[in-house]
Order: structure tokens, then sequence, then C-alpha cells
């Protein structure tokens, strides 16, 4: 896998995989709007394909950063390449950009996102707090956002 910045050319690719990943995914103007708010946007591109062109892009994560702390506003992966380690390996190169000023990392997740809370929790996580009824669900009903954090 290679890992780089997105750009606003990435944007379509981007919203294609929020698709396969999640129930209610960023569009492509949002991660649009993201990057020109500033928030930086990581991928890991499969080097399966020779081409440089063509390589998909995998999984991604962006972050928005303030002060001492970076939040997590998205992390998707692509459900084919699920249960690999590409969520770590992501993050963990994300992790590793951060100056050395960040002294936390802040994130929401889904109560019922097992596999994701999984891996925040292998990777150092603890749970802060609850929002209740914050997530929408497909069905019309609303579910509970876990606050997560990483002291770095």
């Amino acid at each position: 896998m290679d890992f780089e910045r997105a750009g606003e050319d990435d944007c379509e690719i981007l919203a294609t995989l929020a698709r396969s990943a999640h129930s209610h995914p960023w569009s492509a103007g949002q991660y649009r709007d993201s990057l020109k708010a500033g928030h930086h946007c990581w991928v890991l591109r499969s080097t399966e394909a020779a081409d440089l062109q063509t390589r998909p892009i995998v999984a991604c994560c962006v972050v928005s950063r303030l002060f001492d702390e970076a939040e997590i506003l998205d992390v998707a992966v692509a459900p084919n390449y699920r249960n690999l380690g590409i969520g770590a390996q992501l993050l963990q190169h994300v992790f590793a950009q951060f100056p050395e000023d960040v002294a936390r990392v802040l994130l929401e997740v889904r109560a019922s996102n097992r596999p994701a809370r999984a891996l925040y929790r292998k990777l150092g996580f603890s749970e802060d707090g609850r929002r209740k009824n914050y997530y929408p669900k497909p069905d019309g009903s609303r579910e509970d956002a876990l606050l997560m954090s990483l002291v770095l």
C-alpha cells in the first residue's frame, strides 16, 4: 500500500469508497469542503495496478487539527480490504504525520460499530463518553455515538 495525501481530484473516488463503507456516507462535495477547510485527508492506495492512475484508494482518513488536538472526522476502508489490518496501518501512518505538539486524538464512532471500536481500543483509545441518538440509522431511528480519545 502507498500512503499519501488526497487532493481535490480524489473527492469523487473518496465518495465512492464512503458509499461502500458507510450507511450514511460523505459526498464528494463534503470531502471537497473538508479539504478546502484545511482538513487533511490521507489515503492508502493499492499497489496492485502497475499504472499509477488506476491504483484504487482502499482506505481514507480525514483529520482536523485544533491547537494540540487532532480529530478524526472520517475513516473508510473498502469492504474487500477489511480484516486485513488496513485500518490500523492507515491510522498509524496518520498518527506519524502529526506534529510533536499534538497531544491527543479524538473521534466518535457508532456504538454498533464493534469492529471499529475494537480497532480503536487496540490502538490505545479509551471511551470517554456517549452522545445519545447522534447517528441516523437506515430505518429512520437513531443510535448513540461513543466518544473516544488517545493520548499521544
